[in-house]
């Protein structure tokens, strides 16, 4: 019997990998399909918390082998969410194609799920994935318009992260409360000016608001280091989580959360809590202009300043009725579209026969 896959950085300690997954998860079980198999970096943990039959991801050509060992002829191979296709990493892009190589060889439907596409800065990674994008996908779908624009050469659907289809929560409000989550980047070493700025920004901001901190680190162990330098230094607190559950139960006590992380700012947007952005990567920028919140998201590479984050948290939490509306009116429109990448996914599965389930 013919069954649906998923592979991407699961297991691996990024939260916002497990999201996406979970938000997978659900929107295919709202739609009636049990039999799912995940490929994970941690199998039993996988399996245990989402409730799947997960399969190991190993490395070189075993672990291709491996990989084609698995799926049959008839099967639905999600990659994805998230960013497969970028070279922040060499051996990302090849590691991923070469997945859909040996799906699309084995007979399977290969659909490249709610892509955060690029960067990708060399001629060898462009390479590849024009040559093998569209020879190994039956399907593309994109979470944002910059996306669509580095692989134009292919019919792609515009979809919105899985992760914003995530049930809504009710929980109470830690009045002060701020959740920073922020990652290991350029400008972000001791006595960089950038991290001189967001420091003296956010001591302002508790001495003349009362801000308290909790520095979230998103991707663990990377983000632990850098949640605990800073906690020290601006009498804030780690957030510790054992589950995405309890994660968006964090962000949604917050009063205010400033998100480097990409799926902090997501999981806080769909748990109704004012975020602002730090920009280090497209993929925020273009979130936070998908919301119509041009203005609650900054540059941080070469161009951060303090007062510019000061200013950026006044606005985000005096937002008036109509503003918040707007946003929520957005979110809602990407949260279909999230649903869409999966129903596009399953439409074009059941195209490939017709008697499938």
């Amino acid at each position: 019997m013919s069954r649906v896959y998923i592979a991407g950085f699961i297991g691996a300690g990024n939260a916002g990998d497990e999201a996406i997954l979970a938000g997978t998860l659900y929107l295919l079980r709202q739609r009636g399909v049990a039999d799912i198999g995940v490929f994970s970096w941690n199998p039993d943990q996988t399996a245990s918390v989402h409730g799947v039959q997960a399969y190991p991801v190993l490395p070189g050509l075993a672990g291709i082998k491996a990989f084609a060992a698995v799926v049959r002829r008839g099967d639905l191979l999600l990659l994805g969410g998230g960013s497969l296709l970028q070279d922040g990493e060499a051996r990302v892009v090849p590691f991923w194609l070469s997945r859909a190589l040996a799906a699309k060889a084995k007979g399977c439907t290969v659909v490249f799920h709610a892509q955060g596409v690029g960067p990708l800065r060399t001629a060898w990674a462009r390479a590849l994935v024009r040559v093998l994008l569209p020879f190994t996908a039956d399907l593309v779908t994109v979470r944002d318009v910059d996306s669509q624009k580095l692989v134009s050469y292919v019919r792609t659907h515009l979809v919105a992260d899985p992760a914003l289809t995530l049930p809504s929560l009710s929980v109470s409000k830690q009045p002060k409360l701020t959740v920073v989550a922020l990652r290991a980047w350029r400008g972000l070493q001791a006595n960089d000016r950038s991290r001189e700025e967001l420091e003296a920004a956010l001591k302002q901001l508790a001495a003349e608001h009362g801000h308290s901190y909790a520095f979230l680190p998103m991707h663990v162990p990377d983000d632990v280091p850098l949640a605990e330098d800073l906690a020290r230094r601006l009498r804030g607190t780690v957030v510790n989580y054992n589950s995405l559950a309890e994660l968006r139960e964090v962000l949604a006590a917050a009063q205010l959360v400033i998100a480097m992380r990409l799926h902090a700012a997501i999981l806080a947007a769909g748990v109704g809590t004012p975020v602002v952005g730090l920009a280090y990567d497209p993929k925020v920028r273009a979130f936070f202009h998908g919301l119509g919140l041009e203005n609650a998201v900054l540059p941080w590479d070469g161009g951060f300043r303090g007062e510019e984050l000061a200013a950026a948290v006044g606005e985000a939490l005096a937002q008036g009725t109509d503003k918040r509306a707007s946003a929520a009116s957005a979110l809602a429109q990407m949260s279909a579209r999230a649903a869409l990448a999966v129903d596009l996914a399953l439409a074009c599965w059941r195209g490939a026969d017709g008697n499938r389930r």
